[in-house]
């Protein structure tokens, strides 16, 4: 399910380009809302079904453009034969994924002030090491497109985040999307400290990209 209360959204109605995987037939469709997981649009293709993959174009600077791979969650028909479609982001480039959050952030440049307690738009799991080996070890477990780690605080299933690995003020900290994919409590807590939790993340850059990123940060370890 897409996440709902874990990621804050940006408000917006300007024209997009959607196309569906292997075809350049844009389908016309307008932003309704963006977030760091996942977008809803309103369109007259009412083809599009739950679990759907698309292709979302986002503008960027110099009349250039970003994409990302999206599936379709929901569908709600309108009046007009238009249908509200929401998507989650599924495969996002690292450097995509720096100008999807740079994009975020110049559109809620504008937004009205948020309450205490709002969700982040981007909510960060950092994963501290104090030894290289064990770090090494983590790296390699990345690479193969998954990881377990023990974290504080529930966390919902299908919520996509940036998980941080590094070591304490490293400033070659490594940053990548993840989604969790199941959630066990260790330690339920109480009134006084949060319940301690495993999850087992998946991520959502492309495995090759994945790799070149755990790969490149094991060789500057090394200097």
């Amino acid at each position: 399910m897409l996440e709902k209360r874990s990621q804050r959204r940006v408000g917006l109605e300007i024209p997009i380009k959607v196309c569906r995987p292997g075809s350049n037939t844009a389908i016309t469709a307008h932003y309704q809302d963006l977030s760091w997981a996942g977008a809803s649009f309103i369109t007259n293709d009412i083809s599009i079904q739950p679990g759907d993959r698309l292709i979302l174009y986002f503008p960027w600077t110099n009349r250039q453009s970003f994409t990302i791979e999206a599936d379709v969650m929901r569908c709600e028909t309108l009046e007009a034969e238009r249908h509200r479609v929401a998507v989650r982001f599924t495969t996002v480039g690292h450097q995509d994924n720096q100008r999807l959050t740079k994009l975020i952030e110049l559109l809620s440049s504008g937004q009205p002030e948020v309450s205490q307690g709002t969700p982040p738009f981007v909510p960060t799991l950092e994963l501290v090491f104090d030894d290289q080996e064990e770090m090494r070890q983590k790296l390699s477990e990345i690479a193969l497109g998954g990881v377990s780690i023990t974290a504080f605080g529930a966390y919902q299933i299908g919520q996509s985040l940036l998980l941080s690995v590094g070591y304490p003020d490293d400033f070659q900290t490594l940053r990548l999307r993840a989604r969790v994919k199941s959630q066990s409590i260790e330690d339920p807590g109480d009134s006084l400290r949060p319940c301690l939790v495993t999850l087992e993340l998946a991520f959502e850059h492309p495995l090759d990209e994945l790799q070149r990123l755990t790969q490149r940060h094991m060789r500057l370890e090394r200097k």
